[in-house]
């Protein structure tokens, strides 16, 4: 078979070879071949179309090939958009007729697999032979073949109903919205329609299966990716036609496809758990004895829109361009867990911004915006956090006062020349609360050096008992959906591209495309801080406990947040709406 040669000519070629110039012997070595290849679509790639696979691509090819239904969790650089041009030029080639419909989350990323497909075109003399015509348009992005097999690409959205496929391909389907993909892309499903289905001879054949295959890298375990991929492979143990397989960075580094000075560059810019997900192609989710769980955090990940911070380089002191106005009874803080020591094994400062909502049983917390520093000294510390208080529009600062924590308030007290911007920002210093002891507020109080300093900033000072209270009321917040959280990077993505014309227009610079999703990836850290706490008890009191290679800074600044609005915030209004306060009850009530 190694010896034989396919030439096949273009549709309008005098050569071409048509049905009635061959015979009996020429029909059955077409048939021979043809079961051949359609058993062994692998050769067929590297035979006639003269590409050369590598060999986890041969047993992938193979495998989807058998399959009725397959699912790749394969990390980046592992060449998976390539594989799916190939292989679905290959099935449109040895199966007449066929509709193929490649689905991605987004119209531009639809787009990527005719590009890849007008590339190998180029590229390989019998595939651009068998391929008549490529379109790549915002109204248009398919690939004709001259004998009549079509594939087609499509976003996840409304607009792509009405088509119909034989075998679907989904790319990245991590990032597509279920609801859509099952109303819309499910029934694209039926079996290949072939003139001689329609013969009396042939007409009690049983109609050809329709196949799926879904592709992405891994993500976290609450989604719906995680959920049809442990099913897969479920079925697949129970002798079920279906397919699994998953690959990490280290098969991108065999093949050279990546080196590992790359890839440890790639790392520097990213966080832990993206690179767990995108380079390791591991899932995440909570420990077995995490005292938060991840369900708490994704059903509450509803808020769109996230907050930015105003851009120095082009700063409008008139109005932060990125503001999300207030609304009425809204009231904004800022919270700070501090840190001066730089390196990974030490803790960072965190900044988060909140957004409190009034409602007859206290405030509906908002996350809308988090950043993380390591090693900036105190000066440039204070600077920023007034950048942000200002931005922001905030009414109140949370900042723990021990260790560097109090170097940072004594920095707070003093008015701040910003020169980048050309601001003056004025001293802030402690505001008084019914459960500051007289004489820590006096000492406070004298720590700060401008006499007319704004009283904002709600000090902590964490003890065991402390640290207990907080988890309990985070916890408790959690359970009663009384805090909200931006969605998720694939939904933020998806979101951004549809509501925000300058991240459009941004798409393809790295840096800018991370500075727009950077605050649903610090969202995600939150989650994955928290989720990776291990609970324990010392006398009775919560301790919470993080992983060796993980950390709680996100957390706790996130904790002191929620419960400065339980313990200061939520009583004012629950006295206002004639309720008792209650804010007593907090620290000694444990939620499990």
């Amino acid at each position: 078979m190694n010896n034989i040669s396919v030439s096949i000519t273009k549709k309008d070629s005098p050569n071409r070879i048509k049905r009635n110039d061959g015979n009996s012997e020429w029909e059955n070595r077409l048939i021979d071949w043809c079961t051949y290849y359609r058993r062994n679509i692998h050769r067929f790639i590297e035979h006639y179309f003269g590409i050369k696979l590598f060999p986890y691509q041969i047993l992938w090819i193979y495998y989807m090939s058998i399959s009725d239904s397959f699912i790749t969790i394969a990390s980046r650089a592992s060449a998976k958009s390539w594989l799916i041009a190939v292989y679905a030029c290959a099935i449109a080639v040895l199966y007449p007729h066929s509709e193929i419909v490649v689905v991605s989350s987004t119209q531009k990323q639809a787009g990527i697999i005719i590009q890849k497909i007008e590339k190998l075109k180029d590229e390989y003399e019998n595939l651009d032979r068998e391929i008549h015509k490529c379109y790549d348009s915002s109204n248009k992005r398919e690939c004709s073949f001259y004998n009549t097999s079509v594939i087609r690409v499509v976003s996840c959205s409304e607009g792509a109903r009405g088509h119909r496929s034989n075998l679907t391909i989904g790319e990245e389907f991590i990032i597509m919205d279920k609801d859509k993909y099952d109303s819309i892309i499910r029934p694209f499903a039926f079996p290949r329609q072939v003139p001689y289905a329609k013969l009396d001879k042939w007409k009690n054949l049983p109609a050809e299966k329709f196949k799926q295959i879904l592709i992405s890298s891994a993500g976290h375990k609450g989604a719906w990716w995680y959920t049809i991929t442990a099913d897969t492979i479920k079925r697949l143990t129970l002798g079920e036609n279906v397919g699994f397989i998953a690959f990490d960075y280290l098969l991108a580094i065999e093949h050279n496809m990546k080196t590992l000075d790359i890839i440890r560059e790639d790392k520097k810019g990213m966080t832990l758990v993206a690179f767990q997900e995108e380079y390791c192609n591991l899932p995440w989710g909570e420990n077995g004895d995490a005292y938060f769980k991840l369900e708490m955090f994704e059903r509450a990940r509803t808020v769109k829109k996230a907050f930015y911070p105003q851009r120095n380089e082009n700063y409008n002191p008139k109005k932060n361009p990125y503001d999300i106005k207030k609304k009425d009874g809204e009231i904004r803080v800022i919270s700070v867990d501090v840190a001066t020591r730089k390196g990974s094994g030490n803790d960072l400062t965190v900044i988060s911004l909140g957004r409190n909502f009034p409602t007859s049983d206290g405030y509906i917390r908002e996350l809308s915006y988090m950043e993380s520093h390591s090693g900036e000294n105190i000066i440039i510390q204070a600077l920023r956090i007034k950048q942000l208080f200002y931005d922001f529009d905030c009414d109140y600062v949370v900042l723990d006062v021990q260790q560097a924590g109090i170097v940072l308030y004594e920095a707070l007290g003093v008015v701040t020349k910003d020169e980048e911007r050309d601001k003056t920002y004025p001293a802030w210093t402690i505001m008084y609360t019914n459960d500051l002891k007289d004489k820590t507020y006096e000492e406070l109080k004298e720590k700060t050096l401008a006499s007319d300093a704004l009283e904002i900033i709600y000090t902590i000072s964490a003890t065991s008992k402390f640290n207990n209270d907080i988890a309990v009321d985070f916890r408790d917040k959690l359970q009663k959906r009384m805090f909200n959280f931006l969605l998720n990077e694939p939904d933020a993505e998806a979101y951004l591209l549809a509501s925000n014309a300058e991240y459009l227009n941004f798409t393809d610079d790295a840096s800018e495309k991370s500075w727009y999703l950077h605050p649903y990836v610090q969202t995600s850290c939150l989650i994955s801080e928290c989720i990776g706490l291990s609970l324990t008890l010392n006398e009775g009191l919560i301790k919470l406990k993080e992983s060796s290679t993980g950390r709680k800074d996100r957390y706790t600044s996130v904790a002191y947040m929620n419960y400065f609005v339980s313990t200061v915030l939520d009583p004012k209004i629950r006295r206002l709406s004639g309720e008792e306060d209650g804010s007593d009850d907090i620290a000694s009530c444990v939620f499990w």
